[in-house]
C-alpha cells in the first residue's frame, strides 16, 4: 500500500513538474518574443534618426521623388509597421522631399528590384530576405544597405548594422560608405560612441 503510494505521488510529482516547465517554456517563448519586436522598434526609430544624419548629394539622387525606404524580406515582429507609423505620424521629411516606406516580401523580389531600379535612398534586409546585398549591388544606384548584425557590415558590403549587445542596438557604419561624395553622415552622430561604432570592412 505504501508503494503504491509513494508511486502516485512520485507521479503527482512528476506531472507538477511537467506542466510548471511547459508554463516556463511558453513564458520564456513570450518573453523572447516581446524582445524581438522592442529591438524592431528600436532598429525602426534609429532609422528615421538615421534619415536627418546623413546629408545626400542632389546629383546622385531623385530630388523630386520621395525618400524611399525599401524592406526587402519576410517579417513578423512589427518593423515594417513601426517604421511605417513613424514616418507617417513624425511628418519625416528630407530637404523638402516625403519619406516613404516599401516593403516587399520575398514572393515580391522582382517588383522589389525593379523599384530600387527606379531609385531609392536605404534598403533594409531581413532576417528572411532570400535577396542579400550582392543580389542588389548592380541596381544600387547610391542607395544604402542596412540590415543586423556586425558581419553585414564587416563582410557583406553593408553601410550600417544593428547589432544587439547587452540588451542594447548599436550602430556599426562601415567607414567606405561615407567616404563617397553622394552622402556624408553627421560627425554629431559619429562621435556619439555609446551607440557608434565605425568600422573598416574585411
Amino acid at each position: 500500500m505504501k508503494s503504491i503510494l509513494t508511486t502516485r505521488m512520485l507521479l503527482v510529482v512528476f506531472v507538477f513538474l511537467g506542466v510548471f516547465s511547459g508554463i516556463n517554456e511558453v513564458f520564456a517563448a513570450k518573453r523572447n518574443i516581446e524582445e524581438e519586436r522592442r529591438h524592431a522598434r528600436l532598429r525602426a526609430t534609429y532609422i528615421t534618426r538615421l534619415v536627418k544624419f546623413i546629408r545626400w548629394d542632389e546629383n546622385s539622387t531623385h530630388s523630386s521623388k520621395p525618400f524611399n525606404i525599401i524592406v526587402l524580406g519576410n517579417e513578423d515582429v512589427g518593423f515594417v509597421q513601426s517604421l511605417e507609423f513613424l514616418v507617417k505620424y513624425g511628418n519625416l521629411s528630407v530637404n523638402g522631399r516625403s519619406v516613404i516606406v516599401s516593403h516587399f516580401t520575398n514572393s515580391q523580389s522582382k517588383k522589389a528590384i525593379q523599384t530600387i531600379k527606379n531609385g531609392v535612398e536605404f534598403i533594409y534586409f531581413t532576417k528572411n530576405s532570400i535577396l542579400n546585398a550582392s543580389d542588389i549591388m548592380p541596381f544600387r544606384n547610391g542607395a544604402m544597405f542596412l540590415a543586423e548584425g556586425r558581419s553585414f557590415v564587416e563582410n557583406e558590403s553593408g553601410c550600417i548594422g544593428f547589432e544587439e549587445s547587452r540588451n542594447r542596438i548599436k550602430l556599426i557604419f562601415n567607414e567606405t560608405c561615407f567616404k563617397r561624395k553622394f552622402a556624408k553622415v553627421n560627425p554629431v552622430l559619429t562621435s556619439l560612441k555609446s551607440v557608434v561604432e565605425v568600422v573598416k570592412p574585411n
